[in-house]
C-alpha cells in the first residue's frame, strides 16, 4: 500500500478493522440487554 512496508501496512489497516469488529460484535452481544434486564425485575 502506497510503497509501505507489509508491517507498517498492517498496523495502519489492522487496528481500524479491529475496532469496526469489536463494535459489531459488541452490538450483537449486547442487542438484547434492555430485554434481559426488564425480565430479571420482573422474577424478583
Amino acid at each position: 500500500m502506497f510503497g509501505l512496508p507489509l508491517a507498517t501496512t498492517a498496523l495502519v489497516l489492522g487496528f481500524p478493522i479491529r475496532w469496526i469488529a469489536y463494535t459489531i460484535g459488541f452490538l450483537v452481544v449486547t442487542r438484547h440487554w434492555e430485554e434481559d434486564s426488564s425480565s430479571e425485575d420482573e422474577e424478583a
